[in-house]
């Protein structure tokens, strides 16, 4: 069996294209946004928690 036939590695450019690597600065963001996200479903819930009309 020869080299050529062994499936080639996935260069890092490659694996970032697909996602299947994040860099450290995406991590920090989608952090941010999933922080963000939640904050403004707090503020949802409490909203429609003050407003709710009694039955």
């Amino acid at each position: 069996m020869s080299d050529s036939q062994k499936k080639s590695k996935p260069t890092l450019e490659s694996l970032l294209k697909d996602s299947k690597v994040i860099t450290g600065k995406e991590l920090i963001n989608k952090a941010q946004e999933k922080e963000r996200q939640k904050i403004i479903l707090d503020e949802a819930i409490e909203f429609e928690r003050r407003n709710r009309r009694a039955k």
